[in-house]
């Protein structure tokens, strides 16, 4: 004797797969919904720590041909010059530019010192390096052997000091700097 399911086991076991996965929908869209959230603010903090690093790297290795940073102020966005050892694009002792433009925060290397934002002649001597978008603050302040930098990009505002061991042969601040 053949025995079969009978339509209410049928319907029954329907019901149960279908709630199973209702529930089971529902978990995946939490857990990727949390997944994308976590990947932005990890990917954030991640390049936040890159541009730390990079600031760190150019200040630490300045050069003594140049030895003070130069800041000059610019409405909420500073324009923060240096001469440095440290390079990303294989220049010995480049000049290193930081500014914002159109909203970005750019890193300029050059062999020359150069003004920013760059002209279109420049443009062919330098290698630009696009750190941050929708950026609407850009600081940079010095007292002595330390640099507070402040950036706001998309309303997320970083701050981070930056104290050296006092260099030989550097003294106070330049002008254009703050403290």
């Amino acid at each position: 004797m053949k025995r079969a399911f009978t339509l209410v086991e049928v319907v029954v076991s329907i019901a149960i797969f279908s709630l199973m996965a209702i529930y089971m929908y529902q978990t995946i869209n939490v857990v990727t919904t949390s997944n994308g959230f976590y990947e932005r603010h990890y990917s954030y903090d991640e390049r936040s720590n890159k541009v730390r690093k990079l600031f760190y790297n150019d200040l630490f290795l300045q050069t003594s041909v140049y030895p003070n940073a130069t800041i000059n102020q610019n409405g909420d966005f500073d324009i923060f010059y240096l001469h440095t050892k440290n390079s990303i694009h294989a220049m010995t002792s480049p000049y290193v530019a930081y500014f914002v433009q159109d909203g970005a925060l750019f890193r300029v290397e050059s062999k020359e010192q150069e003004t920013m934002p760059p002209n279109y002649q420049a443009v062919e001597r330098l290698k630009v390096d696009k750190l941050f978008d929708n950026v609407t603050l850009f600081r940079v302040y010095e007292s002595k052997n330390a640099y507070l930098i402040n950036y706001m990009e998309e309303d997320k505002l970083t701050s981070f000091q930056i104290s050296l061991p006092p260099p030989a042969g550097r003294t106070g601040n330049t002008s254009g700097n703050r403290t």
